[in-house]
C-alpha cells in the first residue's frame, strides 16, 4: 500500500500563493531533500494556505526517482505533480484575486499571478519571466541588468505558449518600462507590460483558459516572446 505524505506551505497573500502554484506546476515536478528514503509511487499532498483564506489549495504527487546521496546521508526525491479534481479552493483563491483587483479600480481587467519563463529566438536575448496576465495584457521581468534595446513602448509584441489544443499567440505592443530598484535590496530588475490587440477568438478561448487555470498547457511550461518586425511576422 502506497502512503500518503501530506506537506503545509504558508504564504502571506493569495496573490503569492497563485504565484508559486503556477511555477511549480509549470514545472511538472519538484526535487526534495528528506533524511529517509519513500518507496517509488508514494504519494505527496502539498497544502497551500493563504492568509484569510479559509481552505488550502491541494496540489497532488507522487514519488518516481529518489537517488541516495551518500556523503549527506540523505535523499533526493523526485516528486512528479498530478492534477486534483477538487478545485473549490483554487477557484475561491481566484475569485477573491480577482474581486479585489476590481474593487481596486486600478485596471480595467483583473490581473492573474503568474511564473512563467520565456525566451527569445533572438542571439544573447536575455531570459524573460512572466509575472501577470489579463484579458488586456501582460507583465514581464528581465532578467539581465538592463532592457533589451527593442524593448520600447510602442514596439510590437507577441507572446506564444503551445496548448494540447494548438498555440497560443497573444500579439499586442509594449506599453510601458520600468528599470526602478526594488526597495528591499536597491537592485534592479527592469521589466515591461504589454497590451493585447484584438484577439482571434480561439486565442482568446485559449487565454480565458490559463486565466482560469481550467486548461494548462503541457509541462514544464514554456513561452516565447518576440519584438518588433519578428512579431509582426510571427502574429496570427
Amino acid at each position: 500500500m502506497n502512503t500518503n505524505v501530506r506537506l503545509k506551505v504558508a504564504y502571506k497573500t493569495p496573490q503569492s500563493l497563485v504565484g508559486e502554484y503556477t511555477r511549480s506546476v509549470g514545472l511538472g515536478g519538484v526535487t526534495l531533500e528528506t533524511r529517509r528514503s519513500l518507496p517509488l509511487g508514494t504519494r505527496f499532498t502539498f497544502e497551500l494556505h493563504a492568509g484569510g483564506m479559509p481552505r488550502p489549495v491541494e496540489v497532488l504527487g507522487e514519488v518516481v526517482q529518489v537517488i541516495p546521496q551518500e556523503e549527506a546521508r540523505r535523499f533526493l526525491l523526485t516528486v512528479r505533480y498530478g492534477v486534483s479534481e477538487d478545485r473549490s479552493a483554487l477557484d475561491a483563491i481566484l475569485q477573491r484575486i480577482y474581486s479585489s483587483d476590481e474593487q481596486a479600480g486600478l485596471r480595467r481587467f483583473p490581473r492573474l499571478p503568474l511564473y512563467l519563463r520565456a525566451i527569445e529566438a533572438a542571439p544573447l536575448s536575455p531570459a524573460f519571466v512572466v509575472r501577470d496576465i489579463s484579458r488586456g495584457g501582460v507583465g514581464l521581468e528581465v532578467q539581465a541588468p538592463a532592457l533589451p534595446r527593442q524593448v520600447k513602448v510602442g514596439t510590437p509584441f507577441l507572446l506564444e505558449m503551445d496548448f494540447r489544443e494548438g498555440p497560443m499567440m497573444l500579439h499586442g505592443e509594449v506599453a510601458w518600462t520600468s528599470s526602478v530598484p526594488r526597495k528591499s535590496t536597491g537592485t534592479v530588475t527592469p521589466g515591461f507590460g504589454a497590451t493585447f490587440g484584438r484577439l482571434r477568438p480561439e486565442m482568446q478561448q485559449r487565454l480565458d483558459g490559463l486565466l482560469s487555470l481550467a486548461t494548462l498547457p503541457p509541462v514544464p511550461w514554456k513561452a516565447r516572446v518576440s519584438f518588433g518586425m519578428e512579431a509582426v511576422a510571427r502574429m496570427p
